[in-house]
């Protein structure tokens, strides 16, 4: 059990749909493409254009479907990238490589991140303290962000 309640964040509600339905389009198509910077607004739809920038630079997230309901991404190898996320003192982090495992379920998508190769939560106390993204799960309702201590997990709720 987390030790933080779900937070409340409304306004992540419409990027966050249209984030589902942008999976589920490309997954028809067998391969596509998001801009990460539009895959990292879930989280941050509150973040300053200067800090998404810093993202933006680090070009689209590559998806290949390899199942009728699942697939393979990947963002090309480049600089890490930390952003604001305009909220609570949290943060994330782009590292230099990004890949992993996604499926799609009605109204929902699931990311598994490879070993190595995640995304990472950060929270500035004294300092920005940052901890590997297992997993993101994505529905209409919620976003969950699994660490590796399920202590720390994440989730935000839209209600």
């Amino acid at each position: 059990m987390a030790i933080f309640d779900c937070l409340k964040w409304p306004e992540m509600r419409g990027v966050t749909i249209a984030l589902i339905e942008r999976m589920h389009e490309g997954h028809a198509r067998k391969e596509f493409s998001i801009p990460v910077v539009d895959f990292v607004r879930v989280f941050a739809p509150g973040a300053i254009e200067s800090e998404l920038e810093k993202v933006a630079e680090r070009g689209d997230i590559h998806f290949r479907a390899d199942s009728e309901t699942s697939g393979t991404f990947e963002l090309a190898t480049g600089p890490r990238a930390t952003f604001e996320l305009g909220r609570e003192g949290l943060a994330m982090r782009l590292p230099e490589r990004m890949s992993g495992r996604y499926e799609i379920r009605p109204s929902a998508f699931h990311i598994t991140f490879n070993q190595g190769e995640e995304l990472e939560g950060c929270k500035r106390i004294l300092a920005l303290i940052c901890n590997r993204v297992i997993s993101v799960d994505v529905s209409s309702e919620r976003v969950e962000v699994r660490l590796p201590s399920k202590l720390f997990d994440l989730c935000v709720e839209f209600e």
